[in-house]
């Protein structure tokens, strides 16, 4: 029995040994490398950062841009300017409502196709 438990006992160390000098050492980084690459990331990552607020700043002046041309113009509504005149309007008691042309259904929203000119009989 004790010769049993000798040879396991040897077998697991004879194991244990060969397994450890088989495994190369692992190579630890050097911390000069490391911090250098540490730097390079963070360089590489601020010109990310400044060309991203590049970009922000022409879109940001494109939007302003855009929001001061679209500035709406105030109607004048002289009868001599070529506005329509009231009596030309129709009356709204007068006139029936438009005949739809079409109908039809969207992602469940209805919609209407309705003439923006009709003749009036």
């Amino acid at each position: 029995m004790k010769k049993k438990v000798l040879f396991a006992l040897s077998l697991v160390i004879g194991v244990v040994l060969i397994s450890i000098a088989a495994e190369p050492a692992a190579e630890k980084p050097k911390p000069d490398d490391t911090i250098r690459e540490l730097r390079a990331q963070i360089a590489e990552l601020r010109a990310e950062v400044n060309t991203l607020r590049q970009r922000t700043q022409s879109l940001e002046s494109t939007v302003d841009d855009l929001k001061r041309s679209h500035v709406p113009t105030p109607l004048n509504l002289q009868p001599g300017s070529g506005a329509p005149s009231p009596s030309n309007l129709p009356s709204p008691r007068s006139s029936r409502p438009p005949t739809i042309w079409g109908q039809g259904e969207v992602n469940g929203w209805t919609y209407y196709v309705v003439p923006c000119e009709q003749q009036s009989r």
